[in-house]
């Protein structure tokens, strides 16, 4: 059933008209870093990772896997930079399976609150197979990770958590029906507060599984008391859109928007300039490439709007020594830069690489 509108949720439904890029450029002093090559020790898997800024220092966090993706051990690894992404420190765990109880760490998603660096880390029992989502904490007096609990049953965390204006934080994900069942469940987790290492709630998009969408992949908006949630679409350049009008404790479908994307992660977010931004890659050959990843990309509104009025490239193909596929974004600003960290494949191998990018390169002024 088609939701019915406010004045502000249509304008929240602004955003999602095609940008009709067909190879957009990319914007003006972007530079690209490597992280971690994943064929650099036993660990030759490597994905999703994630970005924070945390007293001073740059962390970027992903899940390794010694060959194949979730097979014989997964774990999440991190390395840290002083100087804005040029150069990283050693590699650290957050999180492992040091019990040897067969558990899987994936993924995780990184926050800064409170004068407290947390990593919120998926803990699986096969496969994708989601069990619990865990809040591990950077104990700056031993600068070692620490294990605080888990927030919630279920739950595959995707997004950094956002505050919303009711002193809730929000964070994006997929939840399974039930123990032993892939997340096929687009989802939200919601604080209690600031009460981040508590129970957090969990509220599915909609109450049936997206069967013909394996992974639900969801990113969010946050406007207020209004939200707007994008997930992933595994058959379809079309993601599914939801829209919520109380801080994400119900949702109903959007079906009228055009909005086209690979079928990989997004990522949404907003800029201090007033801008949307979103990042995600954009089909090769218009629908028919639904697959392709080769081209990542990053759309933003005008200061101040909420459509989606620019997209700019972030990383493709397009030369030998670019990866073949660049997917799984996320993205934090810092000090009038926009930090936008992702997997980066070569060949069979894959790394974690950091495009930079000024603030004032994303500015469209004129209409």
């Amino acid at each position: 059933m088609k939701p019915t509108l406010t004045l502000l949720t249509a304008l929240l439904l602004a955003p999602l008209a095609s940008l009709h890029a067909a190879e957009p450029p990319f914007p003006a002093g972007i530079e690209h870093m490597r992280v971690e090559r994943s064929d650099s020790d036993r660990y030759q898997f490597l994905h999703d990772p994630a970005i924070e800024f945390h007293k001073g220092e740059l962390f970027a966090a992903w899940y390794n896997c010694p060959e194949q993706e979730i097979v014989g051990e997964s774990l999440i690894r991190c390395r840290r930079s002083k100087d804005g992404g040029k150069t990283w420190s050693a590699l650290e765990v957050i999180a492992e399976d040091t019990r040897r109880d067969g558990t899987y760490f994936v993924p995780a998603q990184l926050l800064s609150h409170g004068g407290v660096l947390h990593a919120f880390v998926g803990k699986m029992k096969g496969h994708d197979l989601i069990s619990t989502c865990a809040v591990y904490v950077l104990d700056e007096a031993t600068n070692r990770w620490q294990p605080r609990g888990d927030i919630a049953d279920l739950f595959l965390p995707l997004c950094q958590p956002v505050k919303m204006a009711d002193g809730n934080w929000i964070m994006a994900g997929r939840v399974a029906s039930r123990f032993g069942v892939k997340p096929y469940l687009p989802a939200v987790a919601i604080s209690r507060s600031d009460d981040i290492t508590g129970r957090w709630q969990i509220v599915r998009l909609q109450a049936e599984e997206l069967s013909k969408a394996h992974c639900p992949e969801t990113a969010v908006w946050v406007e207020g008391r209004e939200l707007l949630a994008i997930t992933r679409n595994n058959t379809s350049a079309v993601p599914f859109v939801f829209a919520s009008h109380d801080y994400g404790r119900t949702w109903s479908v959007v079906k009228d928007h055009t909005l086209t994307a690979s079928t990989s992660k997004l990522y949404a977010g907003h800029l201090s300039t007033g801008q949307r931004y979103l990042v995600f890659n954009q089909p090769k050959d218009g629908e028919k490439g639904f697959n392709s990843r080769e081209t990542l990309v990053i759309g933003v509104s005008r200061p101040g709007e909420t459509a989606l009025a620019k997209s700019w490239c972030v990383q493709n193909h397009s030369a030998p020594d670019r990866p073949t596929a660049s997917h799984y974004p996320c993205a934090i600003e810092h000090d009038g830069r926009l930090f936008v960290l992702y997997t980066a494949g070569f060949s069979g191998r894959r790394q974690c690489e950091l495009a930079i990018i000024p603030i004032t390169s994303l500015q469209v002024t004129t209409k």
